[in-house]
């Protein structure tokens, strides 16, 4: 018997109400998602940011079983986080609380998606890969970018991992890039939240080494500036259902009241 339905959902997400309130690299047709999906199944619906939904499928049962103390990063085309602060998701007063992506790390660089200038997902995720490789292959036309591509304007992020992992090495210079702007978000996150664990998922993880050894590398050097503690640095145990786990772990405890 289905008792209730969670859901996770890019953008803001006011998780009081279900409903979108912005969304900088997608567009709902209707943002009020729990009040559509109660009146087709009849039962409670919840609705959730998608990295809140799979923190907490990460905390409930992956990578970061039973921490009360955990932040989740998701790299694929842009940049999504959650957290969880001493047992609880972090959501802020809006609920567009925890975007790591939208922190600027260069006030000059490219316009984003929602609106603001130099966001860290213009750097370290998917779409910065792919920008950085066009604007690197005018002078670099012999790299394997191309040939995977086709074209410049063709490039994605894939085609640059695939070249990486070819040992190019104007691929592996982009991907090093973009892992030290992640671990410098990263980084950031040690300062504001001090978590127990890190978690990392999404697409571009899957490049590997050519982009997490620069991750690692640059978190290890900010925080041992500081004199941190060493924390750890995972990748999803849950994969790509870590959000679909975690969604459904909300809602269960909604309609049960745990």
């Amino acid at each position: 018997t289905v008792e209730g339905i969670g859901v996770g959902a890019a953008g803001f997400i006011d998780a009081d109400s279900g409903s979108v309130t912005f969304a900088p690299n997608i567009v709902y047709d209707d943002p009020q998602i729990a009040d559509a999906v109660r009146s087709r199944v009849g039962v409670p619906v919840v609705v959730d940011n998608d990295a809140n939904a799979a923190v907490w499928g990460e905390r409930s049962f992956g990578a970061a079983r039973g921490s009360d103390h955990v932040a989740y990063v998701t790299v694929g085309t842009g940049i999504g986080s959650g957290f969880v602060v001493q047992g609880r998701l972090l959501r802020g007063f809006s609920g567009a609380g925890a975007e790591l992506g939208h922190t600027i790390v260069d006030p000059a660089g490219p316009r984003c998606g929602c609106g603001l200038r130099g966001c860290l997902e213009q750097f370290g995720s998917g779409i910065g890969i792919a920008r950085m490789a066009r604007e690197l292959l005018p002078d670099a036309r012999d790299s394997s970018i191309l040939a995977f591509a086709g074209s410049i304007e063709a490039v994605s992020a894939e085609d640059v991992a695939r070249a990486a992992h070819q040992y190019d090495e104007s691929a592996r210079r982009v991907l090093a890039n973009a892992g030290r702007y992640l671990g410098i978000g990263l980084s950031n996150i040690a300062n504001i939240f001090d978590p127990e664990v890190i978690v990392l998922s999404g697409s571009v993880i899957r490049a590997g080494e050519p982009f997490l050894g620069p991750v690692r590398d640059e978190l290890f050097r900010l925080t041992a500036a500081q004199r941190r503690r060493p924390m750890r640095l995972d990748v999803t145990s849950l994969g790509g259902d870590a959000g679909i786990v975690g969604a459904a772990a909300l809602a269960w405890e909604e309609v049960s009241g745990s």
